[in-house]
């Protein structure tokens, strides 16, 4: 289960990484936030992780007709701590779904 999450959010990144590149950066940018709990405003205690919201298409052209529409999706990614960061291998966890926010699940990772 945990496999087929790492694999879609793979090709997810590899999707988003192909929309910024071609529309320009949709990333409001990386803020200092705390480890295990959502932080909008950046200011809470123990910021180990870093926060961003990504305004992602909502449809696309020939799906549905609306094709401008965006939907905001909240990430947060913990920093590199041993080695050189800017070499070090990215992990991305998804969770959540119909019911259970992600923001509020990330004690299980």
């Amino acid at each position: 289960m945990i496999f087929r999450l790492a694999v879609g959010l793979a090709i997810v990144a590899a999707q988003v990484s192909a929309e910024t590149n071609t529309t320009g950066n949709q990333l409001n940018g990386w803020y200092p936030c705390a480890e295990y709990t959502f932080s909008d405003d950046g200011n809470s205690t123990g910021q180990l992780a870093e926060c961003a919201v990504y305004m992602a298409p909502l449809c696309y052209p020939g799906i549905c007709a609306s094709v401008n529409s965006k939907i905001e999706i909240f990430v947060k990614r913990l920093p590199a701590v041993g080695g050189d960061p800017e070499k070090a291998t990215n992990v991305w966890l998804v969770e959540g779904g119909p019911g259970r926010p992600s923001s509020s699940s990330t004690y299980g990772f």
